[in-house]
């Protein structure tokens, strides 16, 4: 009887994980999201028509900066891509302040300090 329940348990186990979203691997990069990336826009006239994106599911794969309009997509993108990644680490100083540099979208490294105000 022990043996029976333990085999349905398992039959229901994997049915559900079958019909789970699908998952993607730890610390992942999904191509579509770095072809988004790569095809965005970067054109601006000021800093403020410039953000950053996530350049993977998790933090410490860092960012990219693209023009606000172009990062809409990417977000979505990544919404759905990146919703059941894990990751490793909790915390990597890989972010960037987007700025606008000769009618570019460009990424400057946030200062160590800024990250413990």
């Amino acid at each position: 009887m022990k043996k029976l329940l333990f085999c349905m348990f398992g039959a229901v186990l994997l049915s559900a994980c079958a019909s789970s979203p699908k998952s993607v691997g730890i610390n992942a990069v999904p191509d579509n999201l770095t072809k988004a990336i790569t095809k965005a826009s970067r054109s601006c006239t000021t800093d403020a028509d410039c953000v950053a994106v996530h350049k993977g599911c998790c933090e410490c794969a860092g960012y990219e900066a693209v023009n606000v309009k172009s990062a809409e997509k990417i977000q979505h993108i990544w919404d759905k891509a990146c919703r059941m990644a894990p990751c490793t680490r909790e915390m990597c100083y890989v972010q960037i302040v987007p700025q606008c540099q000769q009618g570019v979208c460009v990424g400057r490294p946030k200062t160590m300090d800024s990250y413990f105000e």
